[in-house]
């Protein structure tokens, strides 16, 4: 497995991140059960993987634990990433709020550090930006428990290019993490260049579109999870089913290049240096051994061409 820079850190971090959400199970996703996640982690650990990303909102602090318990004989060869901002007062979707006061992080922390049984947290990111707290006050509690050796480094997940830039005036933000696939390429316009110039590594998630991209789906398809729930376009109505008609073009050409459709759209995202991850979710050890299968295989530049005008 390659490695890639972690910003202007220390650290290098697999091209192919270990992303939690999907093993934290309820509410978003039903797992495939704690004994399978804990052995996916465990064979991302054989594959070479040492970077898991997780949050406490998966599963309500779940995907934590599952982490914790897991990677603790291993800990100083794994990069641990969690996230802070997002609280709940119950354990259903409606409850979650966005809260990125100094008085929740400092709260937050101490209870991740207590999930994934560890005492620091490699990568602390904001979940998502919280507009009723001033950037200052966010960015100067995590600069406090960087101080205080809870966290090493910390980033954003979910910023606009003017949240990072307003961020970056106070503070080292190391990372962006942020949704990148051949259906959703928006930070290509703006995010990725300015990451470039400044050395700001980009995390990029659900590089399968939340699964469209794997080409499971079709348009008859009717989703009962989260995703049902999403704004229409995403997994229905008349932009979805033109997805999915791309989609068939991705599979026609993975399957030229003896490779499937999953694989083909995971290694696109990669082609991009500032790309320093690309979290893929797991389900189940079978389906990250067959989604890793060749990874480190780069797409020539002409099937990179081909890919980006079918997905305009």
């Amino acid at each position: 497995m390659n490695c890639r820079k972690l910003g202007k850190t220390e650290l290098n971090i697999s091209e192919i991140g270990f992303g939690s959400w999907g093993i934290g199970g309820f509410p978003f996703w039903n797992s495939d059960g704690d004994k399978k996640s804990i052995r996916s982690i465990e064979k991302a650990i054989d594959l070479g993987i040492n970077f898991f990303d997780t949050a406490p909102v998966y599963g309500f602090g779940h995907s934590e634990e599952l982490l914790g318990k897991t990677l603790k004989p291993v800990r100083d060869k794994v990069i641990i990433a969690t996230k802070c901002g997002l609280t709940w007062n119950k354990r259903k979707i409606s409850a979650i709020t966005r809260n990125c006061t100094r008085k929740s992080i400092l709260k937050e922390i101490d209870q991740s550090l207590s999930r994934l049984k560890t005492d620091r947290i490699d990568l602390y990111q904001v979940h998502w930006p919280d507009v009723k707290t001033p950037q200052e006050e966010t960015m100067t509690a995590l600069m406090e428990l960087q101080q205080k050796g809870k966290i090493r480094y910390f980033g954003v997940s979910n910023y606009s290019l003017e949240q990072l830039k307003a961020g970056l005036k106070i503070a080292c933000i190391e990372s962006i993490q942020v949704p990148y696939n051949l259906l959703n390429r928006s930070i290509e316009k703006d995010i990725l260049p300015f990451c470039k110039s400044n050395n700001i590594s980009v995390i990029a998630y659900s590089p399968l579109a939340s699964g469209v991209l794997t080409g499971k789906y079709n348009k008859e398809t009717k989703f009962t999870d989260w995703r049902s729930k999403s704004i229409p376009g995403d997994f229905s109505g008349e932009k979805y089913e033109i997805n999915i008609d791309k989609v068939d073009q991705l599979k026609k050409l993975a399957f030229s290049l003896n490779d499937n459709t999953t694989r083909t759209a995971i290694k696109w995202t990669l082609n991009d240096s500032s790309i320093a991850s690309t979290l893929v979710g797991v389900k189940n050890d079978a389906q990250l051994k067959e989604n890793l299968k060749g990874i480190d295989q780069r797409l020539q530049g002409h099937l990179i061409s081909k890919l980006n005008r079918i997905f305009l």
